[in-house]
């Protein structure tokens, strides 16, 4: 019987993708210079978060500043700030986000 994915399995998808992406593009063509190679990859991820890969769908992407950082760019840094997400960050559901790259490096795909 179908169900939704799992956070888990939602992050662990992603991230298996994140690990398709690096091997194809380091093993792309020797033609093409590592510049191009890593801006591949990084275009790669970009249109991933977009839902272009047709392998994941698109991810929200927003600003999640400290609760204090406002406060701390306006008297402090005398500089704009981010907007605020925090408060609606329970309504989200599967955030995946936060600490990606600590799951990353301990990621091992199959």
């Amino acid at each position: 019987m179908p169900r939704e994915y799992t956070e888990e399995e939602v992050r662990n998808k992603f991230l298996e993708y994140i690990a398709f992406l690096i091997k194809y593009w380091d093993e792309i063509d020797s033609v093409r210079t590592q510049k191009e190679r890593m801006k591949g990859l990084a275009f790669s991820i970009l249109s991933m978060l977009d839902g272009c890969s047709g392998e994941l769908p698109g991810f929200i992407v927003a600003p999640l500043p400290h609760p204090e950082d406002k406060e701390f760019r306006i008297r402090e840094m005398e500089e704009n700030y981010y907007p605020e997400n925090h408060e609606i960050e329970d309504d989200i559901k599967c955030d995946i986000g936060g600490g990606l790259h600590e799951h990353f490096s301990n990621f091992r795909p199959c």
